[in-house]
């Protein structure tokens, strides 16, 4: 009798915890639902963002309305994800400036450890591009940084703002290639491509959504990128690894929570977004604007961004990055 008294306790335990963890899956959102991105509309944070929620408010059951916040660089952004209510109403879309600005912008006091991860949406890389018109349109990566060392004038290359991936990747190709260019700051990388097309800079380095329209047009030509694995829009550009430069900063963007929300809720958008994920209307989506497809579960992804605050903590330090007010 004890022991069918145990077997049956022990039944009923896994029953109960089967019901649990089903129940955290089964949360969702109880109305429309709130989604943050630290940019303006039409660069590839916002393009992101519309192709997921256009998909995600399937599995959520709510509606899912894009807040573009640019103002700050981002920054007023991530305090309002921080800050939101932790009912689940509200979710952040971050990307590796959530651990970089510590590093970059004046009275920041956010970093990888204020959010609750939800999972890794999409991995991008920077493409190194110049007009296709231009002095540097009939060069391969090899022949431009040839060209750029040589150069009587540092070729200026567009940055958005203080410090943004785009700085990151430009410094490790000066260090790489043992180059100098001169730094151009402009607000965005559409502003960027519209000041390369008008001549104000000659090179960027971009995000393959920001850019792809222009060259598949044949008005920017790529060179070069800051990935490991070939470009979707354009295989035959080779990395910078490939060609033995350490030009490999990763970039990725990710889902967030405010660090308070209850773990029922943060199953719930775990599950969302896992489904999210799955769906192959996202990948085509992802793959017609020139987003690199990347899906990480939470654990993994707090992974990744610790592994990139060790790296941006690290360049900062290196390139004497300083805090700056925005």
């Amino acid at each position: 009798m004890t022991k069918i008294m145990i077997a049956c306790t022990a039944v009923t335990l896994s029953f109960a915890a089967l019901l649990s963890s089903a129940s955290a899956q089964d949360w969702r959102p109880s109305r429309a639902v709130d989604l943050i991105v630290p940019s303006g509309a039409g660069g590839g944070h916002d393009n992101n963002a519309r192709i997921l929620a256009s998909v995600m408010e399937k599995y959520a059951g709510q509606p899912i309305n894009v807040i573009n916040q640019p103002a700050g660089a981002g920054v007023v952004a991530y305090n309002e994800m921080r800050n939101a209510e932790p009912d689940g109403q509200t979710v952040g879309q971050v990307s590796v400036s959530i651990v970089s600005d510590q590093f970059r912008i004046e009275g920041v006091d956010y970093n990888k450890d204020s959010y609750a991860y939800i999972g890794q949406i999409s991995a991008d890389q920077n493409v190194l591009v110049v007009t296709a018109d231009g002095p540097y349109g009939d060069m391969d990566i090899t022949q431009f940084l040839a060209a750029a060392k040589d150069a009587a004038d540092p070729i200026a290359f567009g940055v958005s703002g203080n410090w943004t991936n785009h700085d990151y990747t430009r410094y490790q190709i000066e260090q790489a290639a043992d180059v100098s260019f001169l730094r151009v700051p402009i607000k965005g990388g559409a502003q960027i491509v519209l000041s390369m097309l008008s001549g104000d800079v000659q090179v960027g380095a971009l995000y393959p959504s920001e850019i792809k329209s222009q060259v598949d047009a044949g008005a920017l030509k790529p060179l070069a990128h800051n990935g490991t694995e070939p470009l979707a829009a354009w295989p035959d550009v080779p990395s910078f690894t490939s060609l033995g430069l350490p030009v490999n900063l990763a970039i990725w963007r990710a889902l967030v929570l405010p660090k308070e929300t209850p773990e029922d809720i943060r199953a719930g958008w775990e599950s969302i977004l896992e489904q999210t994920m799955n769906d192959p209307a996202v990948k085509e989506g992802y793959a017609t604007a020139g987003i690199g497809y990347a899906y990480l579960n939470s654990t993994d992804t707090v992974a990744l961004v610790d592994e990139a605050e060790t790296a941006y903590r690290t360049i900062s330090e290196e390139a004497g990055v300083t805090r700056e007010a925005q």
